[in-house]
């Protein structure tokens, strides 16, 4: 079949008879995979959760059993051992002085043996501010050591004597067994003495 133009030329027109055939053709073919895919969805979402929940509980219990037994008992014998050593340590306080007794109930005499004149009689007004009784001073045999003499019983008396005098304690030393060797004129007050200072020549307790 043709018709004219308008433009006065010749045209084709469209075939209807071959387009309708293809077309129901197209929409039964995609209605029919339609229902196939809507049917394998159905069917498939079930069983693959069951079968995957129930996979995962197998693997479970297969890492349970599988894990290692128990670990064998500590051998107590095998382990070292530190040893700490304690260390004593001892705190040692020093005894507290002795008692010292009144000043003025210890009874002081110097002796001079130094050779320097009047040296006894300096040293005795310097012990006698402090309430020592002090014996008349004397002379004693010239010597070159100087020494603080103590009866036993008066160490720590003798101690504060040099203390007042400003010398070393180590010239304390007590009374010699045999005596102290003085002029006769001195040996009563060296008896009568607790404590006797000895001026010597090396000037230890008094210098010139």
């Amino acid at each position: 079949m043709s018709f004219q133009s308008p433009l006065g030329g010749k045209g084709i027109a469209p075939s209807n008879t071959s387009a309708a055939p293809r077309a129901f053709l197209l929409i039964f073919v995609a209605v029919v995979l339609g229902v196939v895919i809507l049917w394998k969805g159905l069917d498939d979402d079930p069983q693959k959760v069951n079968s995957t929940t129930s996979s995962s509980s197998d693997q479970m219990t297969q890492m349970v059993e599988e894990q290692p037994a128990d670990l064998p008992p500590l051998n107590v014998s095998e382990i070292s051992t530190t040893t700490v050593a304690v260390v004593e340590t001892t705190t040692t306080t020093s005894s507290p002085p002795l008692p010292t007794r009144p000043p003025n109930t210890v009874k002081v005499l110097v002796l001079n043996g130094s050779g320097v004149g009047g040296a006894a009689g300096a040293v005795t007004n310097l012990l006698k501010p402090h309430g020592y009784t002090t014996l008349s001073p004397a002379n004693g045999n010239k010597d070159e050591k100087s020494w603080v003499y103590y009866k036993p019983e008066f160490s720590p008396d003798a101690k504060g004597v040099t203390d007042v005098l400003g010398i070393m304690p180590d010239l304390l030393t007590s009374f010699p067994t045999n005596g102290l060797s003085v002029p006769e004129g001195s040996m009563d007050r060296v008896s009568d003495a607790n404590i006797i200072v000895f001026l010597g020549s090396d000037k230890e307790i008094y210098g010139s």
